[in-house]
């Protein structure tokens, strides 16, 4: 497997736990005066200083200009060093191709988009190959000492060990060796992730994660998705990429939210309420903090947040406590986000993807 090659100072599994802690606790939260950041981590002051040197003397981390303080010593922000690398991701589906070029905290910095006609593994790869040029071109010429560090690419299937697509229907693909390929084409390390889990890991690190250590991801478009997110970790297992919320769950009246066609103002309302009752179903057993929803279908949501929560609260208790519900706009740049938080997780050696 070709493995990320960044700098060697870039690499987390080489430093103490504590320093692992300081890095990613700035990388997924932002700058954060050294008093603060002292208090979440649970350290002294004296303990922080040792531990954030080193760092910030390999460049992994800044130290801003002190900030007066009305009580005692001014405030000395530090912050990653969002310039260490960059990473390209991907998001392949049945119909487009889209790639994005982000930081180190997965902020797009360029992309690109193309339409499929032709879903046979190799073209589509090779056509990928050529989006990833070109912003290899373009970021060389807008940020040139920003090295690319990995690609990560998603796709709705299943995945063995983030190298071979073992099955996605939409594509019709069986048993694609899609990473070799890829790296073939163009001799970057790259990461192989299923879409619905690569977007939660994605909400994880940068979105709902922040303020909720609990959550679900609901997508709804032309299939159905589901991830849950437990103590701030997403749950897979060998049934990810399945589809696992079929017809049968969804009942034989769902509608249809692939956006092949718009919908009326009632058909709007009458599926938010059906989409209502498919989250409090899941949020019943699940007893989640936020839920998050996306897809092709959740343009039809907006303006229905009365008849998405009249379905909520259709079947869960009335005296259960309202549901933080998080709708985001349809974009797969949005999903080729996760892509990149997944190739993030990987070449810093944590998370789950990096154990793929």
């Amino acid at each position: 497997m070709n493995t990320p090659t960044v700098p060697e100072r870039l690499t987390l599994d080489t430093l103490p736990p504590s320093a692992r802690r300081v890095y990613l606790e700035l990388l997924r939260y932002g700058p954060l005066p050294r008093t603060q950041l002292a208090e979440r981590l649970g350290l002294s002051a004296a303990s922080l200083t040792r531990v954030t040197t080193p760092l910030v003397e390999a460049e992994l981390m800044l130290q801003g200009a002190p900030v007066p303080s009305e009580v005692g010593r001014p405030a000395i922000p530090l912050s990653v060093n969002l310039t260490s690398f960059a990473l390209i991701g991907v998001s392949i589906t049945h119909e487009s191709l889209v790639a994005i070029a982000t930081d180190a905290r997965a902020t797009v910095l360029d992309s690109r988009t193309l339409r499929l006609t032709d879903l046979q593994p190799n073209t589509v790869l090779r056509e990928a190959s050529t989006l990833i040029a070109q912003l290899r071109e373009s970021l060389a010429a807008s940020h040139p000492a920003l090295p690319i560090a990995a690609i990560g690419v998603n796709i709705g299937a299943q995945i063995d060990g983030g190298r071979i697509v073992r099955e996605a229907p939409f594509l019709e693909w069986t048993n694609v060796h899609a990473a070799d390929r890829l790296e073939e084409l163009t001799g970057l390390p790259v990461l192989i992730v299923h879409d619905l889990t690569s977007l939660a890991e994605a909400e994880n690190w940068f979105g709902a994660g922040l303020e909720a250590s609990r959550f679900i991801v609901v997508t709804v478009g032309i299939g159905t998705g589901f991830a849950l997110v437990m103590d701030g970790r997403v749950i897979t297992d060998e049934n990810t990429g399945f589809g696992t919320i079929t017809g049968a769950i969804r009942g034989a009246d769902w509608p249809d939210l692939s956006g092949a066609r718009p919908l009326t103002v009632e058909e709007s309302a009458r599926a938010a309420r059906k989409v209502g009752r498919l989250v409090g179903t899941a949020a019943a057993f699940t007893m989640p903090q936020a839920v998050v929803i996306s897809g092709e279908g959740a343009r039809f949501l907006a303006g229905n947040e009365e008849e998405l929560d009249a379905g909520i609260a259709e079947v869960r208790h009335v005296s259960a406590s309202g549901l933080d519900i998080q709708l985001r706009e349809h974009d797969f740049a949005f999903w080729a986000r996760g892509a990149a938080t997944a190739a993030i997780q990987w070449i810093l050696g944590v998370g789950e993807m990096a154990a793929r």
